[in-house]
């Protein structure tokens, strides 16, 4: 079995993906890609059985770019979630004082803005595709760069580590999801993933939606807009709420938005995490 994820080695998805890999005990290859599109494109294909994404951390909110992706899709589907308790070390060569230029993907960096402004209030953000990427900079750039990336990362580029513990938030998690191209079956433990936009804007569009959940007596554990990419003021509405597609109230209530919207996606029904 073969999984793909945002690479080089040393990624937080590449440490996503060995904790997915020990959670479900099998033999599973880790296969790192360049970016969220690619590692879509590759389980819509056939290239890899699944995928492991970013969608949501608790500091820095929803991943957009994966949310967009999750919707334009109209193969694969949510298999999985999974938790990772994520903690940036800054990385380089020199010392903290000879630091003047730091690089990281944009999630990492807006995870530690107000630590980083704090500590390093002289030197410059840049992005990068991804930590791993970030921490080839560093390592080939000389004492005045640092990367934020994790503990994995570090030992990979056989960097020093300058700072632990960036992240503004003490109990920073990042929720990834595993997608595939089959639908899981009933657990009796499930979680859903809907999108969905409106024909036109109308007063109280996005109140029907609610009230029907509400009447069904179905939880929502997560609700997220985003642009339509068409005119201003169209948005796509993300939906995360408990219960399996296949549980006959669920099909209910998504017959009844299939009618009331005019683009719909199930993203995918799977097991919810349960706590220990």
């Amino acid at each position: 079995m073969e999984i793909g994820y945002l690479g080089p080695v040393g990624s937080f998805s590449d440490e996503a993906a060995r904790l997915y890999r020990s959670q479900k005990g099998e033999a599973i290859d880790c296969i790192p890609m360049v970016s969220f599109y690619d590692v879509v494109e590759a389980v819509e294909n056939g290239l890899v059985d699944e995928g492991i994404l970013p969608i949501e951390n608790s500091t820095e909110g929803a991943v957009t770019q994966v949310m967009d992706l999750l919707f334009e899709t109209g193969i694969i589907v949510i298999r999985d979630e999974l938790i990772l308790s994520v903690e940036h070390q800054l990385l380089g060569t020199g010392t903290q004082e000879s630091v003047k230029k730091i690089y990281s993907h944009p999630q990492a960096i807006g995870q530690c803005r107000k630590t980083l402004k704090a500590l390093f209030p002289e030197a410059t953000l840049h992005t990068a595709e991804s930590t791993s990427k970030a921490c080839e900079i560093a390592k080939n750039g000389g004492p005045e760069i640092a990367a934020i990336a994790n503990q994995i990362a570090a030992e990979t580029y056989e960097l020093g580590c300058l700072k632990k513990g960036l992240q503004d938030n003490r109990l920073n998690q990042t929720r990834f999801v595993v997608i595939g191209r089959t639908e899981r079956e009933k657990t009796g433990h499930d979680k859903t993933s809907i999108a969905f936009s409106f024909p036109s804007d109308y007063p109280g569009s996005l109140f029907l939606v609610l009230k029907a959940f509400a009447e069904a007596h179905i939880n929502l554990t997560r609700i997220e807009s985003r642009p339509a990419k068409k005119a201003v003021g169209n948005y796509v509405f993300y939906i995360d709420f408990i219960g399996h597609r296949d549980e006959d109230h669920v099909a209910v209530i998504l017959g009844e938005l299939r009618k009331i919207t005019a683009r719909f996606r199930v993203i995918g029904s799977y097991p919810t995490l349960q706590e220990a």
